[in-house]
């Protein structure tokens, strides 16, 4: 296995030595100056390879540190910055990031974009076992490595043992060894790949973001300091840590797993395969398509668009209701917790109930994550407007507002399904609290709900018409589209920390919401026409 790991890095070696070396034949007015026999110079290719092995290990270290402190660092800052408990909110988000939600969507063996692995096991024909094995070793160590010093500086930004910091560390690795023992039993099971099993991962990720985010801000804490540092679970992680790297190490199907997992489309056409993957979940299974969605006698009194808007969202509603559905459940599953707990805590009733008053402004937050506008906007151009585009008429200002006024009604209403579950959902907790003659007090905390609900739909059905970020192959082509989503994030996480009072906040949302709409259909019309077109 040592042999197959020198020759592996000796080849990832060249290969990076030649990459760099195209880099800066790129670069303008330097890369003309750069001749091609630098290909065939030893001494400057192993001075390049040497210096982008250094420039990746240094990359390594900054990922770790924004890593740990925009992930983890500043929104436990954030969260206790008026009431303390730093390192407990610290630990219980390093915990579900990186125990829970880390060994689920990273793996060393199941990495389908690892080219390396393509060339070192079909066209240098190394013993894949042995490759992946040495591979897995070799990049669970430099990661490690590459979280330890940031670990240290933030352990020591902000008084953390320097004891504990190593113990985490240790952990970590621990965890992350015990993470391919369960892809693979996934993968033995399924035939899948863990992380691309989108119920799964999808579940487990925005359950262990809503306990690695959600408890704090919710006053509900797990005494992480107490748990992680028992020498009893060391001495237990270490333990499952072994057997699953026995298990790992006597496995034996790792040539099937390369010759599913290692393959042309994913290595050579990433980009191909990502688009695939994110239009995947709004592509209609024309397998399925029984008569009764093929049927549109039910649409005969309707016309026009009407008639073409009609049939497109009544054949496609499974894709737009399933995302509902998810949520839907996630706020009930959410719901039963909390009156779980309160009837088993009833003393955390007035505590409950004080969050909520002050819960506003996360609602722009939450609003944000629930809806499903960019979604159904997706699967409009994927299933209907991708192929009209190519006509004229179809970008006719009439036309394009015609299309927008029903799109966002419908967009709207499918919202307004997880919105309103969330504010009954809110209801109920209140009335388990005791605390029935609050709700009259609510209205406006409501309103600003549904409020939030209509303003995130009209956004993204706004930015898709006068942006339209896609081209025909189903990429992603707009600077622009993309800046504007990341600004509406940072606002809606810049609203977690926002106080002011119920009735003003509420003033505000439905201020902005009607100037927003009125705006967005006043620019769909003008510019729409002209930006509504397919991407080159």
């Amino acid at each position: 296995m040592l042999k197959t790991f020198i020759n592996s890095f000796n080849v990832s070696f060249a290969q990076n030595a030649n990459s760099f070396i195209f880099f800066l034949k790129r670069l303008p007015l330097v890369g003309k100056k750069i001749p091609d026999r630098l290909y065939k110079e030893t001494g400057i290719k192993t001075f390049f390879g040497v210096l982008n092995t250094i420039l990746k290990f240094i990359g390594g270290f900054f990922k770790a540190a924004l890593y740990i402190g925009i992930m983890i660092v500043l929104p436990a800052y954030l969260i206790t910055k008026d009431k303390g408990d730093f390192y407990g909110v610290f630990l219980n988000i390093y915990f579900f990031l990186s125990f829970i939600i880390g060994p689920v969507i990273k793996s060393s063996i199941f990495d389908i974009t690892n080219k390396e692995a393509y060339d070192m096991i079909n066209l240098m024909r190394c013993d894949a076992k042995e490759y992946l094995l040495s591979h897995m070793i070799y990049e669970k160590t430099v990661s490690i490595i590459n979280m330890t010093i940031p670990l240290f500086i933030f352990g020591l930004i902000f008084k953390i043992a320097f004891l504990n910091s190593l113990i985490l560390l240790i952990e970590i690795l621990f965890v992350r060894y015990t993470g391919e023992f369960l892809q693979l039993i996934f993968y033995n099971k399924t035939k899948k790949v863990l992380a691309q099993t989108k119920i799964i991962s999808t579940l487990v990720i925005l359950i262990s973001l809503f306990l690695a985010y959600g408890l704090p801000l919710l006053n509900i804490s797990i005494s992480f300091q107490h748990i992680l540092f028992r020498p009893f679970l060391v001495c237990l992680i270490f333990i499952l840590a072994f057997l699953s790297v026995v298990y790992v190490f006597k496995y034996r199907n790792y040539k099937l797993i390369a010759k599913k997992v290692f393959v042309k489309e994913n290595i050579f056409n990433p980009e191909t395969a990502k688009v695939k993957m994110q239009f995947s979940n709004v592509e209609l299974n024309e397998k399925r398509v029984g008569k009764e969605l093929l049927d549109s006698s039910r649409f005969d009194k309707k016309q026009g668009y009407d008639y073409l808007n009609s049939i497109f969202f009544y054949r496609h509603r499974k894709i737009m209701i399933y995302p509902i559905k998810i949520r839907v459940y996630l706020i009930l599953a959410i719901l039963v917790f909390f009156v779980g707990y309160l009837v088993i805590f009833p003393g955390e009733k007035s505590g409950v109930l004080k969050y909520i008053d002050r819960s506003q402004p996360v609602m722009v937050f939450i609003l944000y994550i629930m809806s499903t506008g960019e979604r159904v906007c997706k699967a409009m151009f994927h299933n209907c407007d991708v192929s009209l585009l190519r006509y004229g008429f179809y970008r006719e200002s009439k036309t394009i507002l015609s299309n927008f006024n029903y799109r966002v009604k419908k967009i709207i209403l499918l919202n307004l399904i997880p919105a309103v579950v969330l504010m009954i959902s809110i209801m109920v907790v209140i009335l388990v609290c005791g605390a029935s003659g609050r709700l009259f007090s609510m209205i406006p905390y409501f309103v600003s709900i549904l409020c939030l609900a209509c303003f995130f739909s009209i956004h993204h059905l706004f930015m898709y018409y006068v942006v339209q970020p896609y081209t025909a192959e189903l990429t992603v082509k707009s600077p622009f589209y993309k800046i504007s989503n990341a600004i509406i994030y940072f606002i809606s996480y810049f609203c977690l920390n926002f106080k002011t009072s119920s009735f003003y906040f509420t003033i505000g949302v439905l201020v902005v919401t009607i100037l927003y709409t009125i705006i967005a259909i006043l620019l769909t019309y003008k510019l729409a026409p002209k930006t509504f077109k397919l991407k080159e």
